[in-house]
């Protein structure tokens, strides 16, 4: 097979960023487990943007991802307190079912069952205890019929 025909055969490579500092309306695209080159564990949530505070920066239809590896300490809090905002629900109203349902893949599409769910993202860059720059992601529940940040009321 020639080389024009393997790129033809080819699927793109995925060419997601992650999420920088400013304000978003996002829609998940999927939320799962995996694991990097080297077999370290971790979780991702893959958006697409429909909206943001710097349309140069983040322009709409651009991907963003918040990527989390499982062996930090802090991951299964920032997961479950993700989980909580975009769904709308309190600390103890959090099920293990609801938290499978999240990471577990449809049997019909294959993605998560938080797939298509419109969520408000506010992305701040703080100070490590090492003093390195770290964007920390605070996720909201939305409207769902909305399309611009102006929609979004809390």
């Amino acid at each position: 097979m020639s080389f024009i025909d393997q790129i033809s055969k080819a699927s793109a490579r995925r060419q997601s960023e992650y999420f920088g500092v400013g304000q978003y309306l996002v829609r998940i695209n999927d939320f799962k487990e995996g694991a990097n080159r080297s077999g370290r564990a971790f979780v991702v949530l893959e958006c697409t943007v429909l909206d943001s505070d710097d349309l140069d920066a983040n322009p709409r239809g651009s991907e963003r991802s918040w990527l989390l590896m499982q062996d930090m300490e802090t991951t299964p809090k920032n997961v479950r307190a993700m989980l909580c905002a975009v769904l709308g629900i309190s600390d103890s109203g959090l099920t293990t079912d609801m938290i499978g349902k999240a990471l577990t893949p449809d049997e019909s599409t294959g993605k998560s069952a938080l797939a298509d769910l419109k969520v408000f993202v506010h992305a701040k860059n703080i100070k490590t205890r090492r003093g390195t720059d770290f964007t920390l992601l605070n996720f909201s529940t939305v409207n769902q019929e909305a399309d611009s940040l102006e929609d979004v009321q809390f």
